[in-house]
């Protein structure tokens, strides 16, 4: 019989779901009964307003206090992110969610704390995985629980390792990405369908799927580059959309404003650089595509560490003074594409080694 699969996600952007939904097609083709549940459709009120907004309200408009909280001695070894009350009720409803599964896939580390509360009461008897999004080993990631994790880079097999996790529960496999990011090609139709002229070097700027980072600021010092495109992707953020208009208005030859956009490998493709914060998934789609990220000041906490991660490896240029994005972008353009160093059609091999998981191996 084939497995049952639930890939298990929470929304603090789109990341975490994209790979969520990423990985349930690559299960379905190895003939799972897959599906993905996204705990803020399921979890208690109070439990979504902690953890999913007030994550995104704190990072947010508070920046400096969840920076605290990321590096603080005490958080981190807590062992746990919520209150035993409060796991507990979100744990019984996943169990409802998780009934019949022989594999629960986490993408995200609430998905997988209440997974591990809900095997360790004895109640869940599936395998579960962990999927990691970002280039970091973060204490709470480490449960006894989980029987596989599947890392982005071989660097962090290491660090896992120290914190106990042993190394047949550890694989390296790159984050699963969506079709289109892995080998692609120069592609500047996207440019002709947004009105642009396809000839100009095109800058793209997003901010995760939030919308997130100093976005507003980013465009206007590309846009002090005469002969430069530049895109402005919002994703969820349609108050930035909103304001970006006027601006959109003042430079129609050269500037556009989106909101959501489910095709993002057709615009990246159309670019010369990636102009982001430091999002794990984001990054590794950038280099992934082979484009040069330039990379804002970005969220504290796990971007700050996908940034270190990544600078320390000269993979990135990180731009600490937005005022200086039109240098970053000139040497990112004379340069040519950017590196490729991370693992190669991750989301199928990590597909390969769930399935194995599932079916007992």
């Amino acid at each position: 019989m084939n497995p049952r699969s639930v890939v298990a996600s929470f929304g603090l952007g789109t990341g975490h779901h994209r790979v969520a939904e990423t990985l349930r097609g690559k299960l379905e083709g190895l003939g799972h009964r897959a599906g993905v549940s996204r705990l803020e459709d399921w979890v208690p009120r109070e439990y979504d307003w902690l953890f999913r907004r007030g994550y995104l309200t704190l990072v947010m408009k508070f920046p400096r206090g969840w920076d605290f909280l990321y590096g603080s001695p005490y958080f981190a070894a807590r062992g746990r992110l919520a209150v035993p009350p409060l796991s507990g009720r979100a744990a019984r409803r996943f169990e409802k969610e998780s009934e019949g599964a022989d594999l629960v896939v986490a993408t995200q580390i609430n998905a997988m704390e209440v997974a591990a509360d809900l095997k360790a009461s004895g109640k869940g008897r599936f395998r579960l995985a962990v999927v990691l999004t970002d280039y970091d080993c973060y204490p709470i990631w480490v449960r006894p629980e989980v029987d596989l994790y599947l890392l982005p880079h071989e660097d962090l097999v290491e660090p896992f390792q120290a914190r106990g996790v042993e190394r047949d529960r550890l694989a390296v496999t790159g984050i699963p990405l969506g079709s289109g990011f892995e080998d692609m090609v120069e592609d500047r139709s996207a440019l002709s369908a947004l009105g642009l002229d396809r000839e100009r070097p095109t800058a793209l700027v997003i901010g995760g799927g939030v919308g997130a980072g100093p976005l507003r600021e980013a465009v206007a010092s590309a846009l002090r580059l005469p002969r430069w495109n530049v895109v402005l992707i919002c994703g969820l953020n349609d108050r930035l959309r909103r304001a970006m208009i006027p601006e959109a208005q003042r430079n129609p030859e050269r500037l556009r404003v989106l909101g959501y956009r489910t095709d993002l490998p057709r615009i990246l493709a159309a670019a010369d650089a990636l102009v982001t914060k430091g999002g794990g998934l984001t990054l590794t789609e950038a280099l992934a595509s082979g484009k040069r990220a330039v990379v804002l000041p970005s969220l504290p906490g796990q971007e700050k560490a996908n940034i270190a991660f990544m600078e320390t490896r000269r993979w990135i240029a990180v731009c600490r003074d937005v005022g200086k994005v039109p240098d970053h972008l000139e040497a990112a353009l004379a340069a040519g594409p950017g590196p490729r160093p991370l693992p190669q059609r991750a989301a199928q091999t990590a597909a390969t080694l769930l399935d194995g998981l599932a079916r007992g191996a």
